[in-house]
């Protein structure tokens, strides 16, 4: 089962090759395990996206997204979805899914 968080704000140290290795979230720090997987994803204009006007409006700026394991200092690991739009920088990572 999942929970959505609903893109809630994270602090991500991200590794050299961009993935996150550390997030804060809630005021606890969780370390990254593992990467089970990564993607890129249109983020639609009715779900806050901007219209990419050199494809007629349709396809939107792309945000990357992540699937880790991490576990906080104390407590058990869990799994997370990740996802960083470069396109905004106030939020640029957030935490979209818990994985029980």
């Amino acid at each position: 089962m999942a929970r959505r968080y609903r893109s809630e704000p994270i602090e991500v140290v991200a590794a050299v090759d961009g993935a996150p290795a550390v997030f804060r979230w809630r005021g606890r720090r969780y370390a990254v395990r593992v990467v089970i997987a990564s993607w890129v994803e249109a983020v639609p204009w009715w779900a806050g996206g901007s219209p990419d006007t050199r494809a007629g409006g349709q396809c939107h700026a792309p945000r990357q997204a992540w699937r880790v394991e991490a576990a906080p200092r104390t407590g058990s690991p869990g799994v997370y979805d990740l996802y960083r739009d470069p396109g905004d920088r106030e939020r640029s990572w957030v935490l979209e899914r818990v994985f029980d």
